[in-house]
């Protein structure tokens, strides 16, 4: 009962305060005209290139404050507290108002998190005893009996439906942030990341004595975070703060330049059993993402090594340093995580399940290399998927640490290498010459070779055919054509296989529960809806837009998905036809990229990505230089997986969107968040 007349007192307080705003706005009382707490979503929750992050207005703390009801013990107080006697005032009237009423609403769904990037610790508070039930409404998490609270277990990996609340069909398996994190009594500690986080909140789901550490976008602490140094090879430093006792919130650093996001979201649930949970989704750290809107996780469970057995299992092609942990390890120094956990020894907390990151050399003389703790503490012999990172910098070579392999579209390439999903599998070793493509094979002849590749995204970037031909390339596993494709100079980009963006419609959101509301992290501007529009106009192009419908129900998406669906007949691998139409060169270059067949592995039906990386070149980098030395460009915090599906059945049973995909016709328009009135009040 609590938990609905908390629900009914925040949307109350919401209301009121939406009125108030529009009386003072009708009655022209405040000198300066403020945008409504929504709009401030707009600069801070897309990752979109070209687009530089704007520290967040210091009114976010107010609107935040507005979403959390008070209760009688708040957290520490880590800010200043801000104007919150009036919510106070506010929200008594509201409860004295809702008990003079016989009926009681269902819980309102709310905007997109108004205060998105701000450091928000001054959010009303609550005992820790409604705190917990608080935090299972934010989250459309219902409070569950003792026998639905065990855990599943996934210990090959799985992809997983957020159970949001406006999910009717339910044709996809499906997981609470409740069964997610589990008992807070078993966390020994954890690590968690997204691009937007609620600290007040996600404070609620924890024991307080628990450590965590959290790592957010730079715009939460209070600039863009850019280096210092113009060489961006320098090294850079995280920003961090104790935001609650026991946490640690990291923020990494950006590009000089300032553009990009840290859009990472990840959670490691280190229990007090010894096992530990790997999350790794779409998801920001807020109650809008886990309850009003639609996102997708992988959660894969690692049991504790046991002494003396090996703890991780190469595949075919797979070089030490490339593992599911080897890559989550750096992607986890990458973000700050390690100077974090330097602080967490520092502040006593010294029996931490993972106390550094720092790889340590091999005994003796072995050609092995060097682990960390996170490889050698946990049993990952099971694992299945492969980690795709990007990490924001100028990334360069085809081997060593800076190697363009371990980062964005590159390390998709080998990660559908290493699952046996390539197109130019069947050789074991490529070290000498590489030709150009046949040319006599017509478009439909060569469309059989070609992967079918669907993109489902929530923001839209800037496309180019090059750009569309490298991704195409690196998604087909084609490691011999990029290098070809990067020594072709300029030559005109060849005819390419299809390639499908699925993207809403102004008429699919406006079909949805929550219409234009449920949208507010979609993005696609109005520019680039007319250079997609181009694109498709040009056949050789291979690109076409998709109406994004969820297949469970009238719910907006912000999930991230490519579908790679491979041919139905094998590749015939010959010396003179190395990539098809995708990589159409007249230069013999030296390809010292080593591909291998994946031993005993039956080519799959498809592969699937999931993760936070949308279908832009901000997320997946832009590949240039030469076959001998390329050079890789990415701006955002990526993370995603890669798994193999082998069958159609696997693949309906995986994907977010309804299948077939309605293609855009004339008269649809994409939904462009910026010409709506429910965020742009001013139009």
């Amino acid at each position: 009962m609590d938990s609905d007349q908390d629900a009914d007192l925040a949307r109350a307080i919401e209301l009121s305060l939406n009125e108030e705003n529009a009386r003072r706005g009708r009655g022209k009382v405040q000198p300066k005209k403020k945008a409504p707490p929504i709009r401030e979503v707009v600069e801070i929750s897309s990752d979109e290139e070209d687009v530089a992050i704007i520290p967040a207005p210091s009114t976010t703390r107010r609107s935040q404050s507005a979403v959390a009801p008070t209760q009688a013990q708040p957290p520490p107080p880590l800010a200043a507290a801000g104007p919150l006697s009036f919510l106070s005032d506010r929200a008594q009237l509201e409860r004295e108002r809702l008990a003079r009423q016989k009926r009681l609403r269902g819980p309102s769904p709310s905007p997109p998190p108004a205060s998105s990037g701000e450091d928000d610790e001054d959010g009303a508070s609550s005992s820790e005893g409604s705190a917990r039930k608080r935090a299972r409404m934010d989250s459309g998490v219902a409070p569950k009996n003792s026998a639905d609270s065990r855990r599943r277990s996934f210990p090959e990996g799985a992809i997983l439906r957020i159970d949001t609340q406006h999910a009717t069909k339910a044709k996809s398996p499906c997981i609470r942030l409740s069964e997610v994190l589990g008992p807070r009594e078993d966390i020994a500690f954890a690590i968690l990341s997204a691009f937007v986080v609620d600290p007040a909140w996600l404070y609620s789901f924890f024991d307080p004595e628990t450590p965590v550490v959290l790592v957010a976008d730079p715009n939460m602490c209070g600039g863009g975070g850019q280096s210092d140094s113009d060489d961006d090879d320098r090294p850079r430093k995280p920003t961090m703060k104790n935001v609650f006792p026991n946490w640690i919130r990291v923020c990494p650093p950006l590009n000089q330049s300032g553009y990009g996001c840290m859009h990472m979201k990840y959670m490691l649930l280190f229990a007090k059993s010894g096992a530990l949970r790997i999350v790794v989704g779409s998801a920001n750290l807020v109650p809008y993402d886990w309850r009003d809107v639609e996102n997708y996780v992988f959660i894969l469970d690692i049991p504790r090594a046991v002494p003396g057995a090996g703890t991780v299992k190469l595949r075919a092609g797979e070089q030490p340093g490339e593992a599911f942990p080897a890559m989550l390890a750096a992607a986890l120094r990458a973000t700050g995580v390690e100077e974090a956990l330097e602080i967490m020894r520092r502040q006593g907390h010294d029996s931490l399940p993972l106390p550094t990151l720092v790889p340590s050399a091999p005994r003796s003389k072995s050609k092995e290399a060097p682990t960390s703790p996170l490889e050698r503490g946990w049993d990952w012999t099971r694992v299945r998927a492969a980690l795709v990172p990007s990490i924001p910098g100028k990334w360069q070579g085809w081997a060593g640490d800076r190697a363009v392999l371990r980062n964005g579209q590159a390390r998709l390439l080998r990660a559908v290498l290493i699952l046996g999903c390539s197109l130019e599998d069947g050789v074991k070793s490529f070290k000498g010459k590489t030709k150009g493509a046949n040319r006599t094979k017509g478009p439909e002849k060569a469309a059989e070779s070609e992967l079918q590749l669907d993109c489902l995204t929530s923001s839209i970037g800037n496309y180019t055919p090059p750009w569309l031909a490298v991704f195409r390339l690196c998604a087909s596993g084609r490691a011999k054509g990029l290098q070809a494709w990067l020594d072709r100079g300029r030559k005109k980009t060849p005819p390419q296989g299809p390639t499908r963006i699925l993207y809403p419609t102004l008429e699919t959101v406006m079909g949805t529960t929550l219409g234009e509301e449920g949208a507010g992290t979609m993005f696609c501007r109005r520019a680039q809806w007319v250079k997609i529009a181009a694109l498709m106009a040009d056949e050789k192009t291979g690109l076409h837009m998709r109406d994004a419908r969820s297949r469970s129900g009238p719910v907006g998406m912000h999930t991230k998905m490519v579908l790679g669906t491979l041919p139905a007949l094998p590749v015939k691998e010959v010396e003179s036809d190395d990539s098809v139409t995708e990589s159409d060169t007249d230069t013999d270059t030296e390809s010292e990229i080593e591909v291998v067949e994946a031993a005993g592995q039956k080519r799959p039906h498809a592969w699937l990505f999931v993760g936070s990386h949308n279908f832009t070149p901000s997320a997946w980098g832009t590949l240039s230089g030469s076959g001998f030395n390329p050079q890789l460009s990415v701006n955002n915090y990526e993370l995603g997986v890669v798994v193999r599906l082998e069958t159609p059945d696997d693949v309906d049973a995986a994907v977010a969107w309804e299948r077939p995909a309605r293609p855009y016709i004339k008269g649809d328009v994409p939904w462009v968040r910026i010409q709506s009135y429910f965020f742009t009040p001013s139009l």
